[in-house]
Formats: C-alpha cells, sequence, structure tokens
C-alpha cells in the first residue's frame, strides 16, 4: 500500500512565470533497489489521469512523481497569442529538470525511471539527449517517433496532412484544438510545430533549442523500454521502433502487449502495464541488462523484442 491516496503536490515554477503541479505518490516500504519513476503525460492528458499507475507502482515499492506539461490539466502557461513558448525544448530543457529538481528535494531520488506515454516519451528522449545524470533509463508506452514513415499508408497520409494543417491553423489562432488529436482543451502551438516537424522529417531538432538533440542522442548509453499495446492505431509498432531507433547507442527492448488496453485507458487499469515496468526495471536498470536473446529480432543490434507476458506480482 501507498502512505496515502492523496498525492503530495508541489507547484513548480517556469521560467515563463507559470506553474504547474508535481504529484507525489510516495511507496509504503520503498524498494530502495529501484530507482524513482517520473512520469511524462501524453498530450492534451492531465497528470491526475495517472493517479492510478502512480499507485500501482508505488505498491511495489517504487517512489512516483507525475509532473504536468505546460499548458495541460492544471497548468497556468498562457496559450494563444503572447504566450511564451511551450514547445518540446521547453519541456525538455526546462520543466523536466524542474519536476527532477523537486524530486531529489524531496525524495532524495537521484536515480530517475523517465515514464514516457505517447508524446510524453518523445519529450522524454529528448531529455535524454541533455545526458542528465539522474535518469538511468526509459519506459514508452503507447508511445512513437510521429514520423510519418512508421505507420501504415493510410494512417500515413492523414499524418502527413495533419502535418501541414495544425501548423497553419496554430498561426492564424494561436493554439492548435486539442480535438485534432482526440482530445479536449488546446495545445501550444510551439509544440504542434515540434511535433509536426519531427511528423514529417523524422529529425529530432525542436526550435530554440541550445545544442544539437541528434548528436546528444547518438551519445546515450541508458537503456530504453516501448511497450505497443494491441490494437493501438496512434502507437502501432513500426512508430515504436522509429522512438527507439533515435537512440542507436543505448540497450532497448520492444515488448508487444497482447491485449488491447487502450492508448490512454491502459493507465486509468494499469496492472499488465506496471507490472512490464517493473520487470523491466529490475532486469536492465537493477540487473544491468539480461543477456540478449540471439533469435530475437531487432531495430539495431542493441534491440530486443518479447512478446512475454508478466505478472503484476512482479
Amino acid at each position: 500500500m501507498t502512505k496515502s491516496d492523496t498525492p503530495h503536490r508541489i507547484e513548480l515554477r517556469h521560467p515563463d512565470g507559470s506553474t504547474s503541479p508535481l504529484l507525489i505518490v510516495r511507496a509504503a516500504e520503498r524498494d530502495e533497489r529501484r530507482p524513482a519513476v517520473l512520469v511524462l503525460p501524453g498530450i492534451a492528458v492531465g497528470a491526475r489521469y495517472y493517479l492510478p499507475l502512480a499507485r500501482a507502482l508505488a505498491e511495489h515499492g517504487v517512489d512516483v512523481a507525475i509532473t504536468e506539461l505546460r499548458g495541460q490539466g492544471e497548468s497556468t502557461h498562457r496559450i494563444g497569442r503572447g504566450g511564451a513558448a511551450a514547445g518540446y525544448h521547453e519541456s525538455a530543457g526546462e520543466d523536466i529538470p524542474l519536476a527532477l529538481d523537486a524530486m531529489e528535494r524531496e525524495l532524495g531520488a537521484t536515480r530517475v525511471v523517465l515514464l514516457g506515454h505517447s508524446m510524453g516519451a518523445q519529450i522524454g528522449v529528448y531529455h535524454l539527449a541533455r545526458q542528465d545524470r539522474r535518469v538511468v533509463g526509459l519506459a514508452a508506452v503507447a508511445a512513437q517517433s510521429p514520423y510519418h514513415r512508421g505507420f501504415p499508408d493510410d494512417f500515413r497520409r492523414k499524418l502527413r496532412f495533419g502535418a501541414y494543417v495544425m501548423p497553419v491553423v496554430g498561426r492564424v489562432t494561436g493554439h492548435v484544438p486539442g480535438q485534432f488529436f482526440g482530445a479536449t482543451g488546446r495545445v501550444p502551438v510551439d509544440r504542434i510545430r515540434d511535433w509536426a516537424r519531427l511528423a514529417t522529417t523524422g529529425v529530432m531538432q525542436p526550435e530554440r533549442a541550445d545544442l544539437d538533440y541528434v548528436e546528444g542522442l547518438s551519445r546515450v548509453t541508458v537503456p530504453a523500454l516501448a511497450v505497443v499495446i494491441a490494437d493501438d492505431h496512434l502507437a502501432p509498432e513500426g512508430a515504436a521502433r522509429n522512438l527507439l531507433a533515435m537512440l542507436p547507442s543505448a540497450r532497448t527492448t520492444l515488448e508487444r502487449e497482447d491485449e488491447a488496453l487502450g492508448h490512454n485507458t491502459w493507465a486509468r487499469q494499469p496492472a499488465e502495464i506496471s507490472a512490464r515496468v517493473l520487470a523491466w526495471i529490475d532486469r536492465e536498470v537493477v540487473g544491468g541488462g539480461a543477456p540478449v536473446d540471439p533469435g530475437a529480432t531487432s531495430v539495431n543490434p542493441t534491440t530486443t523484442t518479447t512478446t512475454t507476458t508478466t505478472s503484476a506480482d512482479a
């Protein structure tokens, strides 16, 4: 059990003056072998949505924090004309470090695994390029590179069209409606411009960057996991493989979850996914990596693929 069903809330203040909550769920009995976890939400999904996931991990001795992407959920970031930039670089270079700093103060967390959902995983990959020594791994669930070549032909055409239309809409209105992504609310236009560039070119170099992200990613060696959920057309296996391929020097693993848990709803019924993440942490982060199965298919020489079913009692 966790120490409390009510998460501890810390207000993070961003460089643009806006605030957002960091929700912390502590383990009642921390497993000192396992690192803490920082959850990075998907686009237009509020931090509180992931509380069942955080509690499931905390029940197995892991301290968990959930951050709020700028402009989403309870963030006070001003979206629209006159608002500050809120693209991939701002999230990876400013917001994730703020969350990690708060985790270090509150939890003493000097080792953290980033757990990213959908676009949150993309932002997590960007942060890996910054060589933050506190981050010891990345778990990407229902996640993808939006590069159109990782999707089936029919969805690929929709992606390319959306990558052209949405930045135009953003220039006119100052934001992009969340309905474009099957969500509610408004999405900062800077985030959509970075997404659109990635969707059309596959290049991970956001606007206003203070470093060469592609070069930084080439030097990432911490392990990474991608979990592909059955029947998730928003994050198919090809797109997940393209996300892992952005980490050519890392030890990466792709797992297929055969139950159709939903692109978002897996986080509300997290037993299967939390078990997979914990098993991967124990094997690749705590244990330093199991021997690679020579018969497994791979994206690059360090990427293994498995469909092993894990128990919720990991």
